[in-house]
Formats: structure tokens, C-alpha cells, sequence
């Protein structure tokens, strides 16, 4: 009898964890608009935080890697695109031009301006 209590104690603490974790899954932010052949991400959140290339980077379909998912735009190093959000965990950032998502950058190639300000190309 005490290994049911205890089962359904632990079935009643998962149910609860999900219920707190839904809102979040269910908030993410819809995508702006997309250019054609650009995909939109299921866990897409706004951000205006401004951001210069440190390294040369291809802009890719969706935020994955992969030669297959270049949309044939480059990112130079120096240049402070517009960003308007991330995916993917954060690892990578959706770059706009004149607020239509034009391809995913990965963050790990771009730095906020406030920390890398002296980056030139």
C-alpha cells in the first residue's frame, strides 16, 4: 500500500511539473515575418539586443546547421545586422532586414555590441 502512495504521489508531482512548464512551451512568440524559403521556429523569442559579426558567418533556412541550409547570404565581420529574436535554445538569432526575417545566424559567431564594441571588419 505505501509503494501506490508513494506511485501515485509521483505521477501527481510530474502532472504538476508539466502543468507549471506548459505556459512556457505554449508562450513562444509567434515569428515575424519570414523571407521565401525561410522557416519559422517553434520556440521563437523577440529580442532587440544589438549584436556585431565577430567571424564571417553563412545566414541558414532554419536554425540548424548544414551546407544544405545556407540561403547563400553571408554575414561579414564588422557588421551589426538587425536581430530580431532567437531560436533554437538561444543558440541562434533570426536576422532581419527592415523587420522581415531574413535567415538564423548562430550566436556563438555574433557578440552583443555592449560587450564587443571594438569589433571592426
Amino acid at each position: 500500500m505505501i509503494i501506490k502512495r508513494s506511485t501515485r504521489a509521483a505521477w501527481a508531482g510530474a502532472a504538476g511539473l508539466f502543468a507549471l512548464a506548459a505556459p512556457a512551451i505554449v508562450g513562444a512568440a509567434p515569428s515575424p515575418p519570414l523571407a521565401p524559403g525561410v522557416q519559422a521556429a517553434p520556440d521563437f523569442t523577440p529580442t532587440r539586443t544589438p549584436y556585431v559579426v565577430t567571424n564571417p558567418t553563412p545566414l541558414y533556412r532554419n536554425p540548424a546547421y548544414g551546407t544544405d541550409n545556407t540561403t547563400g547570404e553571408t554575414l561579414g565581420r564588422g557588421t551589426r545586422p538587425e536581430i530580431l529574436g532567437e531560436a533554437n535554445a538561444g543558440l541562434y538569432l533570426l536576422v532581419g532586414r527592415e523587420g522581415r526575417g531574413v535567415g538564423y545566424a548562430p550566436r556563438s559567431l555574433l557578440c552583443p555590441v555592449a560587450l564587443c564594441p571594438t569589433v571592426k571588419p
